[in-house]
């Protein structure tokens, strides 16, 4: 599945025109009240990502980096892309440096060549789409994150478990999702304990234990290892 010529333009003259009224703010995004740190941060939490190679979906300016820099330094590997080509290229302005690229195109539109470790996407399933379901949209990108990243996965959503919701946003079913999610690991975790009206996904694509404990092999790692930063 592809998102249509419809959909992908109507995303590209949202955000193009709230770019024109606010330039390089979060408000560009979407991001009114000043969260988008937060959800960052949340959205990392999971793994560990030195020297890792990152795929940003709908990265709009790239700055996921600014959290990945305050963890990592720049010892880790990022791609970012978007929809949008005016805000690619003020990204790549802002985070000039060798181990950031950015590109503008379509995810489900675009054939890799390269390989990931991890992928993430913050805001991206918050829309309504109009010629594509939106939750066959969210499978088709899942899918395909985890076909192209060795390691896992990360999303943020809308939550449907709201007090209203606007005509134009769309808001997940969290018990939705964790299906969705089922059907590509059982090494899975659905946070909705850092905002009431916003959850966060993690897939793992290692779903490895032993059966003489079984736990996950990747969780008796990370408390081995005492944690990520």
């Amino acid at each position: 599945m592809k998102l249509s010529d419809r959909d992908i333009k109507e995303i590209i003259e949202r955000y193009s025109d709230r770019l024109n009224e606010f330039g390089y703010s979060p408000k560009t995004l979407g991001w009114e009240k000043g969260k988008q740190d937060l959800r960052f941060d949340i959205l990392t939490s999971q793994f560990d990502l030195s020297g890792r190679r990152i795929l940003d979906i709908g990265c709009g300016f790239g700055d996921l980096n600014k959290t990945l820099f305050n963890k990592y330094g720049d010892h880790y590997s990022y791609y970012g892309i978007d929809l949008v080509p005016k805000i690619i290229e003020i990204g790549r302005e802002i985070f000039n440096s060798p181990n950031i690229r950015m590109d503008a195109c379509d995810f489900l539109g675009r054939q890799f060549s390269e390989k990931f470790d991890y992928a993430f996407g913050s805001g991206i399933f918050n829309f309504k789409l109009k010629d594509v379901d939106n939750y066959e949209y969210i499978e088709d990108v899942i899918e395909k994150s985890l076909d192209i990243c060795d390691e896992g996965i990360a999303f943020d959503f809308l939550s449907d478990k709201v007090d209203y919701q606007y005509q134009h946003t769309f808001h997940s079913s969290p018990e939705k999702i964790l299906s969705i999610a089922y059907k590509f690991s059982r090494n899975i975790i659905l946070r909705n304990d850092y905002m009431p009206f916003e959850f966060a996904l993690f897939i793992f694509k290692d779903g490895s234990f032993l059966k003489e404990d079984t736990i996950f092999l990747k969780y008796k790692q990370r408390n081995m290892d005492g944690g990520f930063q």
